[in-house]
């Protein structure tokens, strides 16, 4: 029997995508950076097989590509994946960014008349 996500999991692995095409824009990284990386943002550490699964599906969509440099696999952003994070940013952005204000506002009963 599987064990539902709590809501605050669901969210933090759902943004690991967007996450590592932000955080590959200014710097090339090895798996255990993006790894640290992640953590440090969500507080919460992704399971290794987990992050390469993501990696290795981003790299097939385009996203990103990879070599490997001192028997470390080091990842980079392709222009496709700057495509992708800079559409996000400029048709979705405002959106989740209103999404996550209005579920961080503390409400009271009455405002929800």
């Amino acid at each position: 029997m599987r064990v539902r996500e709590d809501p605050t999991t669901s969210f933090v692995r759902g943004s690991y995508r967007l996450l590592i095409l932000a955080l590959l824009e200014s710097s090339v990284m090895h798996g255990y950076q993006i790894l640290k990386n992640l953590e440090g943002l969500t507080g919460q550490k992704p399971k290794i097989s987990t992050l390469y699964s993501i990696l290795k599906d981003m790299e097939r969509s385009g996203l990103l590509r990879s070599r490997v440099e001192d028997a470390r696999r080091i990842y980079q952003l392709t222009e496709r994946g700057r495509q992708v994070l800079d559409e996000f940013r400029s048709k979705l952005g405002e959106g989740a960014l209103r999404i996550l204000e209005f579920i961080m506002r503390p409400r009271t009963l009455s405002s929800n008349r």
